[in-house]
């Protein structure tokens, strides 16, 4: 079976993600270059491919933004370490909130037949996040009338996802002369690897692109987020936190020395299947 997108995607998702002024729209050369490496079936092949091709940072940075960022490794390591533990944590949590929003037949589906999605990056110790909200746009994806497109679109928006993440992690460790990200950004490889193991389905062009839309325009909420409107919430949190949550940011790097908890796959990521 070939899973298709939404019909009136455009209209009723894209539309309302492209209004948030970090949203990036990707250019079409992204889209083939990821389909035609996905289609391949060869994970390792998608990986390079989008790494080398695609832009890392998914998003429009105001000037002011890129300024800062083009700035940060001057800041002390822990500092930078805290804000990127805060904003991985805001992330996760509006992905836990984002699925609370879809009717309980899709939240039941989600929860129970993809247990391999579970458990994602433990090494993060817990503490504060700033508020932070997926865009209720994507919602009418998910929230497919058919369960079985609901279901294909969340493996491929979370399988690619890791494939996305890791591509900007490896920028981050640069840009935050935080070299351990690159340790991160090998377990979101291996998530990728393990994710596209356990189902890789098939899917037309058209969903491909629309779920890298979703995606970008979940960066762009988180960007947001951390950028502007809780901008000085975690700026506080980062210089306050330089003196007293040390500990987190040695807990994040003692995490990164255990494995990462993959749900072994039935088969090898080699081919896209059914």
């Amino acid at each position: 079976m070939t899973f298709d997108g939404m019909a009136d995607f455009d209209a009723r998702v894209l539309a309302s993600l492209a209004e948030n002024r970090f949203f990036r729209r990707a250019p079409e050369s992204e889209i083939d270059l990821g389909f035609a490496a996905y289609q391949s079936g060869d994970v390792a092949r998608l990986i390079v491919a989008w790494r080398e091709g695609a832009d890392p940072t998914r998003v429009v940075l105001p000037e002011v933004n890129a300024r800062a960022f083009a700035r940060a490794h001057l800041a002390p390591e822990v500092i930078n370490g805290l804000a990127f533990l805060a904003t991985a944590r805001a992330a996760l949590a509006a992905g836990i909130a984002f699925r609370s929003r879809l009717r309980p037949e899709v939240q039941r589906a989600f929860a129970s037949e993809f247990p391999w999605l579970e458990n994602r990056h433990q090494h993060v110790p817990p503490g504060w996040a700033p508020a932070c909200a997926f865009p209720p746009a994507i919602d009418a994806f998910f929230d497919a009338p058919s369960l079985d497109d609901a279901k294909a679109r969340w493996q491929l928006t979370c399988a690619l996802n890791e494939v996305v993440q890791s591509s900007y992690t490896r920028k981050l460790a640069g840009l935050l002369a935080l070299p351990s990200l690159n340790d991160h950004a090998a377990r979101e490889e291996e998530l990728a690897h393990n994710y596209f193991a356990h189902w890789s389905p098939r899917c037309t062009r058209e969903l491909w692109r629309q779920c890298l839309i979703v995606l970008d325009g979940m960066s762009a909420a988180v960007f947001e987020a951390c950028c502007a409107t809780e901008l000085r919430a975690l700026l506080a949190f980062t210089l306050k936190g330089s003196l007293t949550r040390r500990k987190e940011w040695r807990a994040f790097l003692d995490g990164l020395k255990t494995p990462q908890w993959l749900l072994p796959a039935p088969r090898a990521s080699a081919a896209a299947s059914d």
